[in-house]
């Protein structure tokens, strides 16, 4: 069985209303034609009545019912905004998407909603660069690239992560800035505003783990040769990467740009 996507960037600075943390995906599909998320991306709606708050996770900004992928509901009334308090949402397949999973909730101030990145790339911009993944080792009847295409998004933004570590909140902080959580040792993701520009260096990061498949160890072949053009075509998306971010505070209007350094090994 393939790993939960747990590397997900909940947007809920874009919408104030409620604030989220340890997100695990299931069934992400990313296979061209077939995808439950838009590019990626996932739209997350909550509702509270009561003390019961409904979770919604939809393919679409439009969040019509047709769209929905995934949905579960919790009792909020303990919560405070602390870890220790979070309620558990356990998310379940709407209308046959085959995605499942959890996340813990944290506040909830007023219905609202906000994206959600899940993945940096799909299929489609696989087949973009290189006509053939279905033909591939890994690839999956159903869920397509989706496997290579979480651990080159794990990747990116581990590097991602260094690289901004300044900007992004450095080693030692919260797992998310509204968390007072020293025992995590992230940066917050969230502050990245604009991950569509991570596009280019996950989908060659995947290719190359796709291609890799295909690559006898030791020798010279036409996989190597592929695996090797699209990891150095990652690393250069990667040494001309520029991020916006937004400040620790959360604020839509004040942004930033930070150059990437490119980091060699030694």
């Amino acid at each position: 069985m393939a790993r939960k996507w747990e590397t997900i960037i909940c947007y809920e600075d874009r919408c104030d209303g409620f604030r989220t943390s340890r997100w695990r995906l299931s069934g992400v599909n990313t296979r061209q034609g077939f995808e439950n998320t838009d590019g990626g991306v996932l739209w997350l709606e909550m509702t509270r009545a009561g003390d019961t708050v409904t979770v919604s996770l939809y393919k679409s900004a439009s969040r019509g019912a047709s769209d929905e992928v995934a949905t579960g509901s919790a009792n909020v009334s303990g919560l405070d905004g602390t870890a220790a308090a979070a309620a558990e949402v356990d998310l379940a397949e709407a209308n046959a998407s085959g995605l499942t999973g959890s996340l813990r909730l944290h506040q909830v101030h007023a219905d609202a909603a906000c994206p959600v990145q899940v993945g940096f790339c799909v299929d489609e911009d696989l087949h973009a660069l290189w006509d053939g993944i279905e033909s591939l080792p890994g690839y999956d009847a159903t869920r397509g690239c989706a496997e290579f295409i979480r651990l080159a998004g794990e990747d990116l933004l581990a590097k991602v992560a260094a690289m901004f570590r300044d900007r992004l909140g450095g080693n030692g902080t919260a797992e998310a800035w509204f968390l007072e959580d020293p025992t995590r040792s992230v940066p917050d993701l969230r502050r990245i505003a604009n991950p569509a520009q991570l596009r280019a260096a996950c989908a060659h990061r995947a290719l190359a783990l796709a291609i890799g498949r295909s690559h006898k160890m030791g020798a010279d072949t036409m996989y190597s040769r592929l695996r090797d053009y699209h990891q150095s075509e990652h690393e250069r998306a990667l040494a001309s990467l520029v991020l916006a971010v937004r400040p620790a505070d959360g604020s839509a209007e004040a942004t930033g740009l930070a150059a990437a350094v490119r980091q060699s090994r030694v």
